[in-house]
């Protein structure tokens, strides 16, 4: 059982101080908080920037257990904490099924579940997190933000629920300077997935941007020594336009109020758009050089009233706390 403690400031700028939260012995834990988070340890910026938020939204850094160590050491969670907090990103991928069992069959203390979503790749043949377990936890908990209205309706939670955007926004309008672009530029940063794009399309999509006359630049999302978390968004926030086959590609190009075309291999990346507007979304890379020769994909989003909604379920949970 691997319970990580960190400072935050440790944990975002580097990968190395990311590896090595994972081996705090037993005996060795120090509690800083009363609440404990539970979240997703991938490199993957998208996987931590909303945790990033929620601890600014408290203002206070919690303690927090990577949900790819289970099962859980709940003594020793009872013992030390006075609510759990599962949050953010996308949790209810079915590759954390295990935990969501775990949880929903040990833990006793009240659940906050925040700014979480379920992930539902075309590639995958399992779909999320099996529904009677996610109802379960959600029936429990004292507060529930969700990130889509997809994930409210795939697991058919209540029609009220709260529903935002990803904590990211926060993050960024808290480290950043966030203004539209002026001017006609010409750069684009294409953010791709991996384990989703096809090997074949990286490349294609590349061709297309250059083609239509634009200066192409190229993340992962993945940090790195060379590409700690800052410079990653730093990295949207020069770029004029995004392309993106990742969901967070297009939830930080929005934060930026950068206009995107989002590339949709996994329906969240649709949900997303329908949602909260700020660019295209397409099905077909064949689709991409007709949308960058189009104004379609730089209409104004809603980025004020959204913004405004995440800070306000924050301010709900840190009244909770306090």
């Amino acid at each position: 059982m691997e319970l990580i403690f960190s400072t935050i400031k440790k944990w975002r700028f580097s990968s190395n101080s990311l590896t090595s939260l994972n081996d705090v012995s037993k005996g060795k834990r120090t509690v800083k908080s009363k609440t404990l988070q539970f979240y997703s340890a991938n490199r993957n910026v998208g996987n931590y920037l909303p945790v990033l938020a929620i601890h600014q939204m408290l203002d206070q850094e919690l303690d927090v257990w990577n949900i790819h160590k289970s099962p859980v050491d709940w003594d020793f969670v009872h013992e030390n904490y006075d609510h759990v907090i599962v949050g953010g990103a996308g949790l209810l991928h079915s590759v954390f099924t295990k935990f969501w069992v775990d949880l929903e069959k040990n833990c006793t203390l009240p659940i906050i579940i925040w700014g979480i979503g379920v992930c539902l790749p075309d590639n995958d043949s399992v779909k999320g997190v099996p529904k009677e377990v996610v109802q379960s936890v959600f029936s429990r908990a004292i507060y529930a933000n969700v990130r889509d209205e997809l994930t409210r309706d795939f697991y058919q939670l209540a029609a009220d629920i709260s529903i935002t955007a990803c904590p990211t926004l926060v993050h960024v309008a808290n480290n950043f300077k966030v203004a539209a672009k002026k001017g006609s530029g010409k750069e684009i940063l294409h953010s791709s997935h991996v384990d989703l794009e096809p090997t074949s399309t990286t490349p294609e999509i590349k061709q297309i941007i250059e083609a239509a006359g634009f200066k192409y630049r190229f993340t992962e999302n993945i940090e790195t020594e060379r590409y700690p978390l800052k410079k990653i968004l730093t990295m949207y926030q020069k770029s004029d336009f995004v392309v993106t086959t990742r969901l967070h590609g297009a939830i930080i190009a929005y934060a930026f109020k950068r206009p995107y075309i989002a590339i949709s291999f996994d329906p969240k990346i649709a949900a997303f758009h329908k949602l909260y507007g700020g660019g295209v979304c397409i099905t077909d890379v064949k689709q991409l050089a007709g949308t960058l020769g189009s104004d379609q994909f730089k209409l104004l989003s809603g980025y004020e009233n959204e913004l405004a909604k995440v800070k306000q379920f924050g301010l709900t949970i840190k009244g909770h706390l306090a």
